[in-house]
């Protein structure tokens, strides 16, 4: 009896999941990557970008959506967030993804980030492409996927782009046949940081 309540109160509460990064039965990133190709770019330049300032040691979360701004990276076009880093300099920024739209996990997907750094006159220095490693909760919650990167002495700015990753990342799962969930990526996502 505490399963079929369990999963009527899930179903419920899935059924209320809505917006740019929820619809049932829908996959995603086919219908965010046409909307990113056909998008008005943000900017000319890094200098033109909206800054979220980030605090040390305080997670910073952030929806990249198909209304979120797009610019022309060395790496292609993509949906960004831009970020100032603390004044006291960090050392490391932790990067944590969470898939979406899980409700069937085949049309799950999850945005897998390269952040970009810039120094104080909005010069590129480095864009690193963490190796995630997928995390589970031990009790009933979300997962999610976590890199720490160093950050270069240097750098003022952080930006948050779609690391092109064709795949997806794999998460442990005990429901299925290989022991392992496999979530495709995509260009959109719901991401958090901490600049420690």
């Amino acid at each position: 009896m505490k399963i079929l309540t369990y999963l009527a109160l899930l179903i419920c509460l899935s059924s209320c999941a809505t917006g740019p990064l929820n619809a049932t039965g829908t996959f995603l990133p086919p219908i965010h990557t046409q909307k990113l190709l056909s998008a008005s770019l943000c900017c000319s330049s890094y200098k033109n970008f909206q800054f979220n300032k980030l605090t040390k040691n305080q997670e910073f979360k952030v929806s990249i959506t198909p209304e979120s701004p797009v610019f022309e990276f060395i790496q292609g076009r993509s949906f960004f967030s831009a970020f100032e880093l603390p004044s006291k300099a960090p050392k490391s920024l932790t990067v944590k993804t969470e898939p979406v739209n899980m409700l069937w996990n085949r049309d799950g997907h999850v945005l897998i980030p390269a952040i970009v750094f810039l120094d104080n006159q909005f010069n590129v220095i480095e864009t690193a492409k963490p190796n995630y490693e997928a995390r589970s909760p031990k009790v009933i919650g979300s997962s999610w996927a976590e890199a720490t990167i160093s950050i270069p002495i240097s750098a003022k700015y952080s930006i948050l782009i779609d690391g092109k990753s064709s795949e997806g990342l794999a998460w442990p799962d005990s429901d299925q046949p290989s022991g392992l969930l496999f979530v495709r990526s995509g260009p959109t996502g719901e991401v958090s940081l901490v600049a420690n």
